[in-house]
């Protein structure tokens, strides 16, 4: 029996990883997000309520999807994720029709790969992870749990980007770069050189403008 699957968030990236839903052909059974009338549908799918509608659901019969977006810090989404499998959930990966995924690439649990993307061969994408739309993933890359790749990124072969990490519209990451944990970079960046923890840069080069805490 298929398990039910349920989207956590209505938002703008709510609504982009409906889209990949549902031209994935995947039944979705409602949304859950508080700032929502209950009742009322998204796309043709009817809200529940918040997250309170799942303490009625048994885990191990539904199955989870991040709904929440990262403009440009990614704690929210990362809270939501941890919390919701702490409880017993798990999350479903979401793959747009249109994306393109070449041989031996390795997708975390709850990654979310949108319209247009392309992942060349060996990427490996983590757990709660997102590669939004027309994002270029080039070979061998490694994105990091929790991180968010923005539209229009494109990341050149052999790119380490840790966890938790924010690459803004447009930002482009030359080959072989190392990105720490809970970076942000800016949009339309040109990142040559590796950057530390932490950090946030923007610009072309980029360089560092703060420190994300």
């Amino acid at each position: 029996m298929a398990k039910s699957v349920y989207l956590l968030g209505g938002g703008g990236h709510g609504r982009v990883v409906l889209d990949a839903l549902l031209s994935s052909g995947v039944n979705t059974a409602g949304i859950l997000d508080p700032d929502l009338k209950v009742g009322d549908r998204v796309f043709g799918v009817p809200v529940r309520g918040g997250d309170e509608f799942l303490d009625q659901l048994a885990p191990t019969d539904v199955l989870l999807v991040n709904g929440l977006g990262a403009n440009p810090y990614v704690g929210n989404r990362k809270r939501l994720f941890e919390e919701m499998r702490a409880r017993g959930f798990s999350f479903d990966a979401v793959r747009h029709p249109s994306a393109v995924i070449e041989r031996e690439c390795n997708l975390g649990a709850g990654s979310q790969i949108m319209a247009g993307a392309v992942l060349q061969n060996r990427v490996r994408i983590g757990d709660n992870a997102v590669v939004n739309t027309l994002a270029s993933i080039d070979h061998d890359c490694v994105i990091g749990t929790h991180t968010f790749v923005s539209p229009g990124v494109v990341l050149s072969g052999d790119v380490l980007v840790g966890e938790s990490t924010f690459i803004g519209a447009g930002a482009v990451v030359l080959p072989g770069i190392e990105i720490g944990v809970n970076v942000v970079i800016g949009a339309g960046a040109v990142v040559i050189k590796s950057v530390p923890d932490g950090w946030i840069v923007a610009g072309n080069p980029a360089a560092q403008i703060g420190m994300n805490k």
